[in-house]
């Protein structure tokens, strides 16, 4: 009986070995190939657009702004995560960190880490923890930039009782866009707070009459504080950008209302805050000078009982159209003791005149008080005084077109009838804090987005179904897709069992 042949394996020892180490070797090289392309590419790469959500584009000029920082600035959002413009802002802020490698954006929830966003509060100087804002900082050059800033509304529905307010853009790039470009510049404005006559002090910390927020509230706008006597030959200052006249208590002498009105008549900016009750129904010569400028500062109280907490205090709602005060149309302001603000007949005006448009007055069931009682009340005087909207603050422009950014040469005026409204305590009620930072924006010229920069729309799609789609469509969800699920697996159960 013959042997059955012997067959040689197909592969020898030699040939496995080889063959691994071809395989290793072909890993090997796709390993590092992949590592070499997503470092390249991590390095190198070009992002596109291809969302229609137009809220997370990049304009060329924020890019060119981005391409100019070369220092790291430090982004902390202080949001919600419930809040409805998280999203757009976490979102877009990624953007400018993929554009700008020294852009670090951090976002801090107030809720999940409050210890954390207490803190960051306290170091800018925000006037609460569960403030949503975004904060630029830029080695201690601070922008903060806050959530009730980021749109504008629609306020016909809610006017007309059929329904809420409704968003009509995202301002953030320009905002966001406007802060960087912001901590870039070199020249810092200064703001001169008037003293010598009881004015408010921006260094006191004292709860009412202290105005140390306000301060750090011009510090994070990079804008230099200082204190200014106009006694004696003392002028205002060649580098004063802003002059601040906050509540003074007793009267300015002729010599310094001259100093002045030549400042604001150079080009000068001016923010007045003038308290009926802190100069104890006295008049401190500020009242005859706005009426040069058309502004009538009336010796009255204000009162509105419908907007009134506590009688003397007033919540306004009720804004015009000025730019200052166009972001607050949902927001409302408080008020202490404050006295009426109206715009005035100027003597001899010609047609370079001041122009007087006011910000804010009380409801419907407003009036004036020029009277007071034995016992301090402020009461009526039927022939003095006037019911009815009550202007309480007013913007003067003169030099300068109408809706055209002011010149260096052109002068600007804010004139609000009460000076507890930067106070310490009451700054962080209601929209306070906003409608400052919003008066010295205007004040000093600074636009609320850079030019060629808008904001972006928000788009609503609206589904319109006849009767008899809407039955069918309800039909299909709720008695088709199911139904259709159920008899698949019936279908899968039959076969499995059969």
């Amino acid at each position: 009986m013959s042997r059955s042949p012997r067959f040689k394996p197909s592969f020898s020892p030699e040939q496995h070995f080889r063959i691994g180490v071809s395989v290793l070797l072909s890993i090997s090289a796709l390993l590092v190939i992949v590592g070499l392309a997503n470092y390249l590419s991590f390095r190198h790469f070009t992002r596109y657009q291809w969302s229609a959500d137009a809220r997370y584009s990049l304009s060329p000029e924020t890019r060119r702004v981005l391409g100019a920082v070369t220092n790291d600035i430090r982004v902390s959002v202080l949001f919600s995560r419930n809040h409805e413009l998280f999203g757009p802002v976490t979102g877009l802020l990624q953007e400018y960190a993929y554009a700008c490698p020294h852009l670090q954006v951090d976002a801090v929830d107030y809720n999940r880490d409050p210890g954390r966003a207490e803190l960051l509060a306290a170091r800018y100087q925000l006037p609460g923890e569960d403030d949503d804002a975004v904060v630029f900082d830029a080695q201690g050059r601070v922008k903060v930039v806050r959530a009730t800033e980021l749109s504008d509304y629609d306020l016909a529905a809610i006017l007309a009782g059929e329904g809420e307010t409704r968003r009509l853009n995202f301002k953030g790039e320009p905002l966001f866009t406007s802060a960087i470009a912001g901590l870039l510049q070199d020249h810092q404005p200064v703001a001169c707070f008037l003293q010598g006559h009881g004015e408010h002090d921006p260094t006191s910390e004292d709860d009412i009459r202290g105005y140390s927020r306000f301060a750090g509230m011009l510090r994070n706008k990079n804008i230099a504080v200082r204190k200014l006597t106009l006694l004696g030959e003392d002028a205002v200052p060649d580098d004063c950008a802003l002059l601040i006249v906050a509540g003074p208590r007793s009267r300015l002498d002729g010599s310094e209302l001259q100093k002045i009105d030549r400042f604001l008549g150079q080009g000068g900016r001016v923010l007045a805050l003038l308290s009926f009750y802190e100069s104890k129904r006295s008049e401190t010569g500020m009242e005859r000078f706005l009426l040069n400028w058309g502004i009538a500062a009336g010796a009255d109280y204000v009162l509105d009982p419908p907007n009134s907490p506590q009688g003397y205090d007033i919540i306004c709602t009720n804004f015009s159209s000025h730019p200052i005060v166009k972001p607050l149309q949902d927001q409302r302001i408080y008020l202490l003791w404050p006295r009426s603000i109206t715009p005035g007949v100027i003597p001899g005006a010609s047609g370079d005149a001041p122009r007087v448009q006011p910000l804010v007055a009380t409801g419907l069931n407003g009036y004036t008080a020029s009277a007071v009682s034995s016992n301090g009340t402020p009461e009526r005087d039927p022939m003095r005084d006037r019911s009815g909207a009550i202007p309480l603050a007013a913007a003067v422009e003169r030099g300068s077109l109408a809706g055209v950014s002011a010149d260096r040469f052109s002068s600007r005026m804010v004139v609000v009838g009460d000076s507890f409204i930067l106070g310490n305590e009451t700054i962080v009620k209601a929209a306070n804090w906003e409608f400052a930072s919003l008066a010295v924006n205007w004040l000093l010229d600074r636009p609320e987005h850079l030019a060629g920069i808008a904001p972006k729309p928000i788009r609503e799609y609206a589904v319109s179904l006849t009767r008899n789609q809407l039955i069918r469509l309800t039909w299909i969800l709720l008695g088709l897709v199911p139904g259709a699920v159920f008899a698949l697996g019936l279908l899968i159960w039959m076969r499995r069992k059969a």
